[in-house]
């Protein structure tokens, strides 16, 4: 698989996870949230497992380590986000959460010690500020005890696209499907404690259905085997414009109002995948790598 393909495979899984958040309104409109994380993820593990059946495939050493590992991480992730957002605003909740975008490049570099691309890093950046306009347009800015649990939530989704990163020889199909079986059983304990609805209205069937399939299962798959072939850092910039595609469906669908900051956002979320993807040409540029050398020199 090329890298672009790879990317594309990422932009994706924005875009449908862009379409889910009107899913999961009308789902947190029937269950509670770990319910609905419960049955999210224990409904895509047993689709997960499916391909690798079918394919007789075996679960290595190496695939069921990444991805218990993945899986532990995301359930946290997830969790944190929903005790955050039960204290802070949907906007704040949004745009701290997508400040993993600037946590990944600087996780790989501690571990991997890999310095961050000029490039991707100053994508990450612009995308952080868009996604800012965006979630941000009210003009509220405190920070409170939601705010925290959410930026340590937003450390936890970009330590999971780290992790990933390990998955270049196995199975992505096994890794996916091991990764949602450990998220769904740490959802158990919260799911099994929290109230469960009498009944459920078809609105709730149909936000439960594409949150299992397509925002759990096929985007875990997606993003999964792209990284195998892409870097986090590309990868998370990618998958952050999930806000921008958010927005995009609640203005088409639900018709919400959008105001020009939240157009300039939009602008600047689409600029920065751009330059994700021109990011290798621009790396081969003989101009560009003068003005890096004279930069590096400046700083020494």
């Amino acid at each position: 698989m090329s890298k672009q393909k790879a990317n594309f495979f990422c932009l994706l899984t924005a875009v449908i996870w862009g379409g889910g958040f009107v899913a999961t309104e009308l789902g947190l409109g029937v269950f509670t949230a770990f319910a609905f994380l419960l049955l999210r993820f224990a409904g895509a593990a047993v689709l997960a497992w499916l391909p690798v059946w079918l394919a007789h495939e075996k679960v290595s050493k190496e695939a069921l380590k990444i991805g218990v590992i993945s899986g532990v991480l995301l359930y946290m992730a997830f969790a944190l986000q929903t005790f955050g957002l039960e204290r802070t605003t949907t906007g704040m909740n949004a745009f701290l959460t997508a400040v993993n975008v600037i946590f990944v490049p600087f996780i790989v570099w501690v571990i991997y010690h890999k310095k961050p691309d000029p490039i991707v890093f100053a994508a990450a950046v612009i995308c952080l500020v868009g996604i800012g306009c965006l979630s941000l347009s009210g003009g509220s800015f405190s920070f409170n005890s939601g705010d925290l649990l959410t930026l340590v939530c937003a450390f936890f989704f970009a330590a999971q696209i780290v992790s990933l990163d390990q998955a270049k020889s196995a199975s992505a199909t096994v890794i996916n499907a091991v990764q949602l079986t450990t998220a769904a059983l740490c959802a158990l304990p919260f799911g099994l404690m929290t109230t469960w609805p009498a009944s459920i209205s078809m609105g709730g069937y149909i936000s439960v259905g594409y949150s299992i399939v397509l925002a759990t299962f096929v985007c875990y798959l997606l993003q999964t085997t792209a990284q195998q072939y892409t870097s986090p850092a590309a990868c998370s910039i990618l998958l952050c414009t999930e806000s921008l595609w958010g927005n995009l469906f609640g203005f088409l669908i639900l018709h919400e109002a959008k105001s020009p900051i939240m157009i300039v956002g939009g602008l600047l979320i689409f600029a920065s995948v751009l330059l994700v993807e021109a990011a290798p040409a621009l790396e081969a540029s003989p101009v560009l790598k003068r003005l890096l050398h004279r930069l590096s020199q400046q700083r020494g």
